[in-house]
């Protein structure tokens, strides 16, 4: 079976899941992971790099999970939102230094 940009999404949402452990993942938080990575997901690396990179990327989205649960249980929330990934995906891609983890985007204007 060949890699999709679908395919590979689904795996970065169930690897940051993962990390996220029981604490609830915010529709708006999903959504934000979507948006910074879907397009990230090139064909370049859909037919080479993520055969030989997708442990290495997956273990850090397990961390921006985890860390996203760190930060959201110290304030007693019940689910991790976008504030939150924004904060601990750019601490987790800061440290990652790759090319596959690249940096966060700006967050959007507060509505």
């Amino acid at each position: 079976m060949s890699y999709t940009q679908e395919g590979i999404m689904a795996q970065i949402l169930v690897a940051f899941g993962q990390g996220a452990g029981a604490i609830r993942v915010s529709q708006e938080a999903a959504l934000e992971l979507r948006r910074w990575y879907y397009g990230a997901i090139t064909q370049d690396v859909i037919d080479g790099q993520w055969e030989t990179e997708a442990v290495q990327v997956l273990e850090r989205i397990r961390a921006i999970g985890s860390l996203a649960a760190l930060k959201a249980t110290s304030t007693g929330s019940t689910a991790i939102s976008t504030e939150e990934v924004y904060a601990s995906a750019k601490a987790v891609q800061e440290t990652s230094s790759t090319p596959l983890c690249p940096p966060v985007p700006d967050p959007p204007p507060a509505p």
